[in-house]
């Protein structure tokens, strides 16, 4: 622990990687491709996301902005043999944080309907 961290953050930062650790990996495929959501709250603005994995039942994105849970869109995602385009809804979002403790990407779990 650095002096300058409360013993709380640390214990946080702790919770959340047991967490993330403790997340099934099996049936999750690494990507790196990007994602592109059609948001139904605004149908005709396409929004571009990093996708980071896929699973049968969801995958993984990063957001330069907080997503809410439940909000709802069309994605479309194109990686090799892997094409799709279905609803989905946010089921979590959590920050990213960098060395320094900031937090300034997010990762999103989108659930394929």
């Amino acid at each position: 622990m650095e002096p300058n961290q409360s013993i709380r953050a640390v214990l946080r930062r702790a919770a959340e990687q047991a967490l993330a650790d403790e997340r099934r990996d099996a049936g999750r495929r690494g990507i790196s491709c990007s994602v592109a959501i059609r948001w139904h709250h605004s149908p005709l603005i396409t929004n571009s996301y990093a996708g980071l994995d896929l699973s049968e039942s969801g995958l993984r994105i990063r957001s330069s902005n907080i997503l809410p849970e439940g909000m709802t869109g069309r994605v479309m995602f194109q990686d090799g043999l892997i094409t799709f385009d279905r609803a989905a809804v946010i089921s979590w979002c959590r920050g990213v944080r960098d060395e320094s403790g900031r937090i300034d990407v997010w990762d999103a779990g989108l659930r394929l309907l």
